[in-house]
């Protein structure tokens, strides 16, 4: 059971992940700007390791407001078709996978609109939150948090989740 949801998570977290990056596109377009979406070289902060990552890149650099716009509803606006599954679907396993990438989506619009607010506004750099580590570790460990929370409610309430 709680591998099924771990599988699951990562699934839709990985079709999330790609959807938040679409939705900044399109907020970048949205607010007046033009850009793509590359997969640029990430390195690690504490490690030395390179991963790769997508990312929407404006063309042209956007002022803090329209950029406060693009980092924080494009992670959002992702969460939305999520969240609205949330309504319909009974299923512990599925139901489990999206609150995960919901929760996960909603981190991202925070983080991202924060640490734009962090350096452009309040004049702070926070690395941490710049990290793969930091964003894919807070991810990971929501889809953790979530399969322990099934299988324990699932052992409390004395039953298997359905197959």
């Amino acid at each position: 059971m709680w591998l099924r949801v771990l599988i699951l998570s990562v699934l839709v977290f990985v079709a999330a992940f790609g959807a938040h990056e679409v939705m900044h596109l399109l907020v970048i377009y949205a607010v007046g700007g033009q850009g793509s979406i590359v997969v640029r070289p990430w390195p690690m902060g504490y490690v030395n390791l390179t991963i790769y990552a997508l990312h929407a890149q404006p063309a042209q650099e956007l002022d803090v407001v329209r950029q406060s716009i693009v980092n924080f509803f494009g992670p959002f606006l992702a969460a939305v078709p999520l969240a609205a599954l949330l309504w319909y679907v009974r299923e512990p396993v599925p139901f489990a996978a999206l609150a995960a990438n919901v929760v996960i989506l909603v981190f991202y619009a925070v983080v991202e609109l924060g640490d734009l607010l962090l350096e452009k506004v309040w004049n702070t750099d926070v690395s941490l939150l710049t990290t793969p580590e930091f964003n894919y570790g807070v991810p990971l460990a929501v889809i953790a948090i979530t399969v322990l929370a099934v299988s324990v409610t699932s052992a409390i309430q004395g039953r298997r989740i359905p197959e």
